[in-house]
C-alpha cells in the first residue's frame, strides 16, 4: 500500500493523521518478512520504527541504529526520516507541532498500557481506533512442537502452576496471556514459522484449574486452540469473569472487545522474569552451545583469513551459516546475519542484500554481528575483524571499545542493581573522548527463544534490577559514517560473587577470541590485559577439541596471551 492510498483511506475514515507500527498483535514480537508494514509503505527494512502519514506529509520515526539505514531505503521527496525514539508518545510530540488533533490507529497493535499513557497526557488529541489499513496479517498454517524437557528444564505442569497460583492470588478467573514468547516459553512449544525466533505465535487463557486454551488462526498444537473469532467471542460474553493480564504485552484491542460486565485485572506477565532468571538446565544449556557456537566461528574466522581475498559479505554470510549448521541441536540463526565491510560496518544494522553486498577489501575491517539458534539455548555475537593491515585510527578506536567492553565485563555490583547503572560502566571510556553510541549497551537473551528478550537491558532506559543467572550482552561501538563500524559484542550471565553473596558478577558465555591486531596493547592497563589474556586461555580451553589440527592452531595464535 502507498502513501497516498493511506490517505484515502483517512479521508474515509475522518481522521487527520493515521499512525503505521511495526508490528502487529504480538506486540515487541518478530514479524514474517511480508508482515513488514513499514517496508511495504516506504521500503524501511529494519526490526524498529513507526511512521505516521497526514494529509500532507510522512514521518518516519527511528532510533540510533537505523538513523544511515533509514534514509538509504526510503525516498526522501515522500517521507520523512526523524531521528527520535519510535514510540507513539514521540508521533503524538510530532503532530502536536504540526496542529493535527484526530488520530487514526490499530488498537490490535498497541499495549492497553501506552494507550492508557497517551490518553492522559495527550487530552487535546482524539485517537481513533480505525484498524489495520495495511492488510498484511500473515495466514499460513502453522505446527507448534514440544520442546523436549531436558532442554526446557521444567515441564509445562511445573510451569504452569506459577500461572494458577497467581489466579489465586489476585483471585481472578482466568490468566490471559498475550506475549507469543511467555506463552512459548510457558508450554514448552516451538515454531517454525518465523525466521529467527522459534516462538508460536498465540495468545494463551490459562484458567485456575490450569486448563489451557490457545488463540490463533491455522495453528496445530497439542493444547486446544481457537480462532480469533473465538477469542472475539469469549471476550464479548465474559460478563462476570475476572481476566488478569500484564497491560504492557496486551493490545488495546482487548478491552474494546471485552463484555461491559467483565473485570480486566492488571497484573504483570509471570513468565517474564522466570524465563529471564535461567533455570539450571537453561543455564547449562547456554554455556554448552556457546561453545559449540564459539566452534562455528572460530572455523569461520580461521577460514576467512585463508579464503577472503575475492569474497564478499554475502560469501561470508553464507560460509559462517554453513559452520554454525554442522552445530548439534542447530535449529536456525538467531537472527539474519549482519556483515558490514568497510563503510557499512558503520550501518548498526546493516544486513547484505544482492544489490548492497560488497567486497570484502584488503586492510579494511569487517563487522560481523551473528547468533545461532540451537535447542538449548540462543547466542548472539560481535566481532569485528581486521583484513590485511589497519590503520592507526582503527587500531586506537578498537582498543577504546575492547576497553568499554572489558570495564562492563569486570563489573561487580548489588543484587538488584537496574541496567541503566551499569550501562554507564561502558560508555564512560567513549564519553571521555566526546563519543557514544546510539543503541543499547546490552539486552536479554533467551534460551532457544528472542535473541532480544525484556524485561532487563543495559542501557539508559533499563529499569529492571539483575539477579543471578540473568543473560545479557555487552556490545560496546563506535561507529565512523562513510569509513567503518567497530562493536565487541560477547554474551555473558550473573552469577554470585563468590565472597559475598549480595554481590554479583558477569560470566562470559561467547567463547570466540578477540582480534589481537587491532589492539594496542599499551592502551590497556594490567587488569584489563589480565582479563583478556584470561578469556583467551578460557576460549582455547574450551573450543579447541570441537577443531581440526589447522583450526587449533589458529585459535591457538589467536588466543596466545597479549
Amino acid at each position: 500500500m502507498k502513501i497516498q492510498e493511506i490517505r484515502e483511506k483517512m479521508k474515509q475514515n475522518g481522521v487527520d493523521a493515521y499512525v503505521v507500527a511495526h508490528g502487529n498483535r504480538f506486540i515487541g514480537q518478530d514479524i514474517l518478512e511480508g508482515e513488514h508494514k513499514l517496508k511495504a509503505l516506504c521500503g524501511f527494512s529494519g526490526s524498529a520504527g513507526i511512521a505516521v502519514v497526514t494529509a500532507d506529509k510522512a514521518f518516519l520515526l527511528v532510533d540510533g541504529r537505523y538513523e544511515l539505514q533509514a534514509r538509504l531505503e526510503t525516498n526522501a521527496e515522500e517521507i520523512t526520516v526523524v531521528d527520535m525514539m519510535p514510540r507513539f508518545k514521540n508521533v503524538c510530540d510530532l503532530l502536536n507541532e504540526e496542529k493535527i488533533e484526530k488520530i487514526g490507529y490499530d488498537a490490535w497493535c498497541h499495549s492497553v498500557a501506552e494507550m492508557e499513557f497517551l490518553k492522559r497526557r495527550y487530552r487535546n488529541l482524539v485517537f481513533v481506533d480505525v484498524g489495520d489499513f495495511m492488510g498484511l496479517d500473515n495466514t499460513l498454517p502453522v505446527q507448534a512442537q514440544v520442546r523436549d524437557v531436558k532442554f526446557a528444564g521444567l515441564s509445562r505442569e511445573e510451569k504452569c502452576r506459577l500461572v494458577t497460583d497467581e489466579l489465586t492470588e489476585c483471585a481472578a478467573d482466568y490468566y490471559l496471556l498475550t506475549s507469543a514468547d511467555s506463552v512459548s516459553w510457558l508450554l514448552n512449544l516451538y515454531a517454525r514459522d518465523l525466521p529467527y525466533s522459534p516462538i508460536v505465535r498465540a495468545f494463551a487463557l490459562i484458567s485456575k484449574s490450569g486448563e489451557v486454551t490457545l488463540f490463533a488462526d491455522n495453528l496445530q498444537a497439542d493444547v486446544p486452540v481457537k480462532s480469533w473469532t473465538e477469542f472475539t467471542a469469549f471476550m464479548q460474553n465474559a460478563g462476570g469473569k475476572t481476566i488478569a493480564y500484564d497491560a504492557h504485552t496486551a493490545p488495546e484491542k482487548i478491552k474494546k472487545l471485552a463484555n461491559a460486565e467483565a473485570l480486566l485485572f492488571k497484573t504483570h506477565d509471570v513468565c517474564a522474569l522466570q524465563k529471564a532468571e535461567k533455570n539450571p538446565t537453561e543455564l547449562q544449556g547456554m554455556i554448552n552451545c556457546h561453545i559449540r557456537d564459539g566452534a562455528a566461528v572460530v572455523k569461520f574466522l580461521a577460514w576467512l583469513e585463508d579464503n577472503r581475498q575475492g569474497k564478499t559479505e554475502l560469501d561470508a554470510v553464507a560460509k559462517l551459516h554453513q559452520f554454525r549448521a554442522e552445530q548439534e541441536y542447530f535449529f536456525n540463526e538467531s537472527f539474519a546475519t549482519i556483515a558490514g565491510s568497510g563503510a557499512n560496518g558503520a550501518i548498526v544494522h546493516y544486513q547484505p542484500t544482492e544489490k548492497s553486498n560488497a567486497a570484502l577489501k584488503e586492510n579494511s575491517l569487517l563487522l560481523l554481528d551473528s547468533g545461532g539458534q540451537y535447542f538449548d539455548g540462543t547466542t548472539d555475537i560481535t566481532r569485528t575483524v581486521a583484513l590485511g593491515k589497519p590503520t592507526a585510527d582503527m587500531v586506537a578506536d578498537f582498543t577504546t571499545v575492547l576497553k568499554a567492553h572489558i570495564d562492563l565485563a569486570m563489573a561487580r555490583f548489588p543484587v538488584g542493581t537496574s541496567g541503566e547503572k551499569l550501562d554507564v560502566l561502558a560508555r564512560a571510556k567513549l564519553w571521555a573522548l566526546c563519543a557514544d553510541y546510539k543503541h543499547g549497551t546490552g539486552h536479554g537473551v533467551a534460551c532457544f527463544g528472542n535473541v532480544h528478550e525484556g524485561p532487563i537491558s543495559i542501557s539508559a532506559n533499563g529499569s529492571y534490577g539483575f539477579k543471578p543467572n540473568m543473560v545479557t550482552s555487552d556490545e560496546p561501538g563506535i561507529y565512523k559514517e562513510g569509513k567503518y563500524g567497530i562493536r565487541i559484542e560477547n554474551l555473558q550471565y550473573t552469577a554470585t560473587v563468590e565472597e559475598n553473596d549480595g554481590f554479583l558478577e558477569f560470566i562470559p558465555l561467547t567463547k570466540v577470541p578477540i582480534d589481537k591486531r587491532l589492539i594496542d596493547k599499551y592502551m590497556l592497563s594490567s587488569d584489563e590485559r589480565a582479563w583478556l589474556n584470561t578469556y583467551h586461555q578460557t576460549v582455547y580451553a574450551d573450543v579447541a577439541p570441537y577443531l581440526n589440527e589447522h583450526e587449533r592452531q589458529w585459535l591457538e595464535n589467536a588466543c596466545a596471551p597479549l
